[in-house]
């Protein structure tokens, strides 16, 4: 691809990246606002079956796109969609218990999880200056969870639990992408993630007539599904390097919100910790797109 056009589709992929981290802002702050009338494990079933919902209507309104499912790894789908229901439901109870900002950074740490999930799967090696990066991730991680016997939250646990399934998840993405498509993984993830679900959910289920927490349940379905096609629009235009450093914005966007709607106020060690998780995330990711990739 000639360089500017490169550089407009990078642009349009920035474009999508922003409304992606707003998407992903607002969901994990209406997660909180839900919460406090719902079990998480309902309103993660409710986020993926109205997203199934909203899919089914695009194909029927746009049917093109049902050239573009298929399921030609379905092995590779259900391992997939297994990881990212355990992902899922784990992030919802975080995002329930642990606050808001700090559980943000802590969910920040998936790619590198996914890094080191590859080298052990033999599908990456790294070398001394990765490596590096990655150990001053984990210092960043440990300072977040703030490991004094006095103040450690243990349910900071959970969200590190979500990011290594996520990561898990990451590196099964590549192939899937390239072979069936984001439609066809984005479906295959919400239907094995809802019938993982409904067992889970049926013993909580309820219908609540609390108009505050209807509207924080209808709030995360609808920017769970602008953050999702927000995702797969961002990286099907622009480069994931040039992407990576935008999804960190959504740490202050939801430190802001956790602030306005919860009275949050993140402690100092998350100012730090996040600033270390967020370069070495971003110093790996670039190292993925450069001839030092290795090293």
């Amino acid at each position: 691809m000639p360089e500017n056009n490169q550089e407009t589709e990078n642009w349009r992929g920035i474009l999508w990246a922003m409304l992606s981290v707003l998407g992903a802002s607002a969901m994990a702050v209406s997660v909180r606002g839900a919460s406090l009338g719902l079990d998480t494990k309902l309103i993660v079933g409710y986020r993926l079956f109205f997203t199934l919902i909203f899919i089914g209507l695009l194909i029927l309104i746009v049917p093109r796109l049902r050239s573009e499912i298929r399921f030609n790894q379905p092995r590779a789908h259900l391992v997939r969609g297994i990881l990212m229901a355990f992902s899922i439901h784990l992030g919802f109870y975080t995002l329930s218990i642990v606050p808001l900002a700090a559980a943000a950074i802590l969910f920040a740490t998936a790619p590198i999880f996914a890094t080191i999930i590859s080298v052990l799967l033999g599908r990456e090696t790294i070398g001394f200056r990765r490596t590096l990066a990655i150990l001053v991730g984990f210092i960043g991680t440990i300072i977040v969870m703030r490991p004094s016997s006095e103040i450690i939250d243990t349910n900071m646990i959970y969200g590190i639990g979500s990011s290594i399934f996520f990561g898990f998840s990451l590196v099964m993405s590549r192939n899937l992408a390239r072979t069936d498509g984001p439609l066809s993984t984005l479906i295959s993830t919400s239907v094995i993630g809802l019938v993982i679900t409904l067992p889970l959910a049926a013993p909580v289920f309820e219908v609540t007539t609390d108009i505050t927490i209807i509207l924080w349940t209808l709030i995360l379905i609808l920017f769970g599904i602008l953050r999702q096609y927000s995702d797969i629009q961002a990286y099907r235009y622009a480069q994931a390097a040039v992407i990576a450093p935008i999804s960190y914005i959504r740490v202050v966007l939801i430190g802001l919100m956790a602030y306005l709607f919860f009275n949050e106020t993140p402690a100092v060690s998350t100012y730090i910790g996040a600033a270390i998780i967020i370069a070495a995330t971003i110093y790996i990711t670039c190292l993925l797109y450069t001839s030092d990739a290795a090293d």
